[in-house]
């Protein structure tokens, strides 16, 4: 891909996220309005968090990466392929869905074990986790079919996706006469369903039409799980952080994860509107030159991610951290939300914006492992950031009672190692690829 096209693609997926992320403000300025810093705002965002992370583990981010360099490297099999990933994922989707369904105690005791604390809020918590899960088998596929767009560099449609979820949640919060769990969850499936059929729809448009097939080439799918299953710890690392801040959160006052929760949100704002546009238009190109050996071509999209991802991100932290109080009372200060939460959200999203340079160019970064192969590298990378937050978590709250700050300081401490680790691999693979002959 030339420069130009390289830009137009990340420019085109970036105006659908702003789009997006728009609409999710006004869905959590709704939200926060209308339930403030309460228990069920807590219980939401808390629970909300599951099948997010595994979203991001199965869905998104780790199948997005893992699915687009492989469908490239497939050519004339890719069909083939497709189905048999296709077969595995939704077979495995069901079966998983139906244990969550089944033992939903098991999950809420796992990732909010504060919450036993309180029966009320814990019987809140069991029943939507209920609700909602399913939303991860609609959202899964929602990815596959994104990865079949990728792999073509038809980026639109992915970018606009999110933007159905946002939309269907607010129109359920404004024509509700109470916006309960229940309503918040209804709404949840309705747009993920939606998300499904938009997705399918071009899918089949583009020439595949999914069908099982249990007749499986190992060799393609040997190469697919080599890449997915350390996937699952790169898409998932941040998220990963987030839901280990939460668990933490769950213990602390009310109020601590809705806190955490809508300046998390704020971060992934610029996250998401460059870091992720620029990795997933990066990676085909990427899977390319390294394919033909071509290291001129792959030191010209390292240099263009890396450099756009990190000042990007240099500039959207200092904005926010300059900022933070102003940003925060204009986008959320009015109904529930009051003068206190402003200045409890605005400390942590100070927290974590020192991290935005770090968080955008690893996004970058995982492209590059994955069009190279390199998942050890996200292995060790995935691991060191998780046992750091670990650590960094009990200490600044049991030890220097630092609250839902600390938690945010931890998860920009995890994010900073892990970048500079990245940046060693990076290296690594640059020196590794010799020049086409």
């Amino acid at each position: 891909m030339k420069i130009s096209n390289f830009w137009k693609s990340s420019i085109g997926f970036s105006f659908f996220t702003l789009i997006s992320r728009v609409f999710g403000y006004i869905r959590d300025l709704i939200f926060a309005a209308m339930l403030g810093a309460s228990a069920i705002h807590d219980v939401f965002v808390v629970v909300f968090k599951i099948p997010n992370v595994f979203r991001s583990f199965f869905g998104e981010g780790a199948l997005s990466q893992s699915l687009t360099p492989s469908i490239i490297e497939a050519r004339e099999h890719a069909k083939d392929f497709l189905n048999q990933i296709f077969t595995i994922l939704f077979v495995s989707l069901v079966l998983f869905v139906s244990f969550v369904l089944i033992f939903p105690n098991f999950f809420i005791d796992i990732f909010a074990p504060g919450f036993s604390n309180d029966p009320e809020k814990y019987l809140a918590a069991t029943n939507f986790l209920q609700l909602v899960f399913p939303y991860i088998f609609l959202i899964s596929l929602v990815a596959f079919f994104g990865a079949i767009q990728n792999s073509k560099k038809y980026f639109q449609f992915v970018a606009a996706t999110p933007i159905l979820f946002n939309l269907t949640l607010i129109v359920f919060a404004l024509y509700s006469n109470e916006l309960t769990l229940s309503v918040i969850g209804l709404s949840v499936l309705v747009a993920g369903l939606l998300q499904l059929v938009l997705n399918f729809s071009v899918s089949v448009y583009l020439g595949y039409m999914p069908n099982f097939n249990f007749s499986f080439n190992k060799k393609l799918l040997r190469i697919f799980f080599s890449r997915f299953l350390p996937a699952i710890f790169a898409a998932g690392i941040y998220q990963l952080n987030v839901l280990v801040d939460t668990i933490y959160a769950s213990f602390l006052d009310t109020g601590s994860p809705t806190w955490l929760y809508l300046s998390d949100r704020l971060i992934q704002f610029p996250m998401g509107l460059f870091g992720v546009a620029i990795a997933l238009v990066a990676l085909p190109d990427l899977t390319e030159t390294i394919l033909k050996k071509d290291k001129s071509e792959f030191r010209k999209v390292l240099q263009k991610g890396f450099s756009s991802t990190f000042l990007i991100g240099l500039f959207s932290g200092i904005f926010y951290i300059l900022l933070s109080t102003q940003v925060i009372e204009l986008l959320f200060m009015r109904g529930e939300f009051n003068s206190n939460d402003v200045q409890m959200t605005a400390s942590s999203l100070v927290a974590y914006s020192y991290a935005l340079p770090f968080l955008l160019s690893s996004k970058f970064f995982n492209s590059v492992f994955f069009a190279a192969s390199k998942t050890k590298f996200v292995l060790i990378i995935g691991f060191i950031s998780l046992l750091t937050n670990l650590i960094l978590n009990y200490v600044f709250i049991f030890m220097y009672d630092l609250g839902h700050v600390g938690l945010a300081l931890a998860t920009t401490c995890a994010a900073t190692l892990s970048w500079l680790i990245s940046l060693l691999f990076i290296y690594k693979i640059n020196e590794g690829i010799s020049y086409a002959k």
